[in-house]
């Protein structure tokens, strides 16, 4: 009988998370990881498969199922899984028609619920569009990946895939099992010298006491809203103001980054006529070579309160936003001992979800993945829409939900910001059921707005930027 352990430190928030949207059944969470790969050239399939079981074979995050779910779950790495690769044939189809059938497999993947207690919790489909095109689709159950797993998983299945014929040697085993990778994940978030009462001192500190809940405006969704929808809405900063970006932020001594963040926080300020609003990021969550080698949950979720003086310069907001981003990720610590100290009675009242820490969140995109090259093939990252076959039912819709989940639903579609890797614009995305159109529009036009302002004069005031929109929060937040 294999062995059962505990969550990693990494694990502990994505899990909190998925059991307070639903308790009895988290993989209903639809908290997934996904990549797409185009493979050109000459592939051999039957090798890849053996190639793709080497790396399930490598990677124990690949093996894990949930032996007891609940607030307190145990895990189980099974000595053997069949790797789930699926091989789909469309190579007679003409082009438009194939196009629609991966979408609908890319859908498929993203909605389809994951069983904790069945191995393996990802799925794979190679799809043959041509003798010299296929595209690989990778899903992964969020407790067993983040986005660089992805990375890994196609970098490894490459090296296995070269070296199945011949062209490299195999890789060594990686010798971290899950008693060992929780104690990479402490130390290294110890790494930076700071002991774990310190850190979660500092938590207790800087989040205490916890606001209230909602900070979007938002009704109770209709029955039939569908609570899984997200939609992205692009957005692109003038190409003036994006010229004027890096040197704005080498002024301030700080990065593109954290300039873009601190215009989101005086836009929140703002329209919600406050002056202390706190912002949910993530960071990266692997500081050693060792952890970057390895398939797993490892992204760090830290929350940044920064107060906004309507009457100081903006260059005050960027040197907050500055510090309180260095300060979360020097204190960086395991979200049950967060919460513990946030939250005294966690214990009691869980599941309780790290999204009652932020009121809004803001994050990078993910670097571009490299194209990697294996004999006779070239494997190139690729972006696929999500689209389901007409009249295909949503997967979760308000009515499926325990009336005490909702506000977590609703809470999970509201507007996040993501920026582009090179900072010249990003996404906002949000349950469009629930947070309609013209709040995007408007959140979107104001923030450019505020942006432009920023980069072109740091000494003006936040009261002082014209918001285009200038809609408030307060006329419609729910608590």
């Amino acid at each position: 009988m294999p062995t059962t352990f505990p969550l990693a430190p990494g694990q502990q928030m994505m899990w909190e998370f998925m059991t307070a949207l639903d308790p009895a059944h988290p993989g209903a969470s639809r908290l997934v990881v996904v990549e797409f790969r185009r493979l050109r050239g000459t592939l051999r399939v039957d090798v890849l498969r053996q190639a793709m079981q080497d790396v399930v074979d490598r990677h124990d995050a690949l093996r894990m199922r949930f032996d007891r779910i609940g607030v307190e779950p145990e895990v189980q790495i099974l000595p053997h899984v069949e790797s789930p690769l699926e091989y789909v044939d469309l190579s007679g189809l003409p082009p438009a028609e194939q196009q629609a059938r991966v979408e609908r497999i890319a859908y498929a993947h993203r909605n389809d619920e994951f069983d904790p207690g069945r191995a393996p919790l990802w799925r794979a489909a190679l799809v043959r569009l041509s003798e010299t095109e296929h595209v690989l689709a990778l899903c992964f159950f969020h407790m067993v990946s983040d986005g660089w797993s992805c990375r890994v998983v196609v970098e490894d299945l490459c090296h296995a895939y070269t070296a199945r014929l011949g062209a490299a040697d195999p890789q060594p085993p990686l010798g971290v099992d899950p008693t060992a990778l929780a104690a990479l994940q402490e130390a290294e978030q110890a790494g930076n010298g700071v002991d774990a009462a310190a850190r979660a001192a500092y938590w207790r500190d800087r989040l205490r006491p916890v606001e209230p809940y909602q900070l979007f405006p938002a009704s109770p969704p209709a029955p039939d809203v569908a609570l899984s929808a997200e939609v992205a809405t692009r957005f692109a900063f003038p190409p003036e103001i994006t010229a004027r970006l890096r040197p704005a932020a080498r002024r301030a001594r700080t990065s593109p980054y954290v300039l873009l963040l601190a215009a989101y926080l005086v836009l929140l300020s703002r329209r919600a006529g406050r002056s202390r609003v706190v912002l949910g990021t993530t960071t990266l969550g692997r500081e050693s070579p060792l952890s970057r080698q390895l398939v797993g949950q490892f992204t760090n979720n830290v929350y940044l309160p920064v107060d906004v003086a309507p009457d100081a310069p903006m260059s005050a907001v960027v040197g907050a936003a500055h510090a309180s981003l260095a300060e979360a990720v020097a204190h960086a610590t395991a979200f049950h001992r967060l919460a513990r100290a946030v939250r005294p009675d966690f214990a009691a009242v869980r599941p309780w979800p790290d999204n009652h820490l932020f009121d809004a969140w803001f994050q990078s995109a993910a670097s571009a993945s490299p194209v990697l090259h294996c004999p006779e093939l070239r494997v190139e990252p690729v972006d696929i829409t999500a689209r389901p076959a007409p009249g295909t039912p949503p997967p979760v819709v308000a009515a499926d939900v325990p009336p005490e989940c909702l506000p977590v639903w609703v809470k999970r579609g509201s507007p996040i910001v993501v920026v582009d890797d090179d900072r010249a614009g990003g996404v906002v995305i949000r349950n469009r059921g629930v947070f309609g159109d013209d709040l995007v529009r408007g959140l979107i036009d104001d923030y450019v707005a505020v942006v432009s302002a920023l980069v072109t004069d740091p000494g003006t005031t936040p009261e002082r930027v014209r918001l285009p929109d200038g809609a408030c929060f307060l006329d419609h937040a729910i608590g």
